[in-house]
């Protein structure tokens, strides 16, 4: 019986630890970017373009689903804002903006405050509040923030809900780990019974 080769035994020991890899970075544990999307009631008080007709609605996207019981700042991969005349994205040139929540025990966004506003002459922006701490509750919106009585659209005490899209795992990922991993145990195997022989 011949002993083993330390070329061998590297390479054996190089596939277990991609073995191992598999084992302590599951697919549960990756990161799952997810969407909530917000569908405001419609603007109660309007001026200008802006009708009875014409709400916030919003998707942010993040890296990861918010955890249960949160309260806290965040920053979305990307988002977009529209109040049925504008739309203000992270793309948007000099956006500026606030993103907190807070969520309940399953997750579920339960108070918020998103704010977005071009850092121009024009200050537009668009709003949506819910907090418990100032009883502020809101959607508000103008292309002009110096021209508020222009053209606006404003709710107070109505807020909106905030749903999430389904979260799905990296599929492409955690197949290509398992593959790699199984070609590995199986050139391992291969290596072990030549360098036996």
């Amino acid at each position: 019986m011949k002993t083993l080769t330390p070329a061998a035994i590297r390479c054996s020991l190089m596939f277990t630890a991609v073995a191992a890899l598999s084992v302590v970075y599951p697919a549960s544990v990756q990161a799952v970017p997810t969407t909530y999307h917000y569908t405001g009631n419609p603007f109660t008080e309007v001026h200008g373009v802006y009708t009875t007709n014409d709400f916030v609605t919003a998707m942010v996207t993040l890296a990861d689903p918010l955890p249960p019981n949160f309260h806290g700042d965040v920053t979305p991969t990307a988002f977009t804002l529209s109040d049925g005349v504008q739309t203000l994205t992270n793309t948007t040139p000099l956006i500026g903006s606030r993103f907190i929540f807070v969520t309940n025990a399953p997750g579920e966004i339960t108070l918020w405050e998103v704010t977005t506003r071009v850092n121009d002459a024009t200050d537009a922006f668009i709003d949506t509040i819910h907090e418990a701490n100032q009883p502020i509750t809101e959607d508000r919106a103008a292309p002009n923030f110096h021209s508020l009585g222009v053209a606006s659209g404003f709710n107070f005490n109505s807020p909106g809900v905030w749903t999430q899209a389904n979260a799905m795992p990296d599929a492409g990922s955690t197949l290509s780990l398992m593959t790699l991993t199984l070609m590995a145990l199986g050139v391992a195997t291969r290596r072990l019974k030549q360098a036996a022989a």
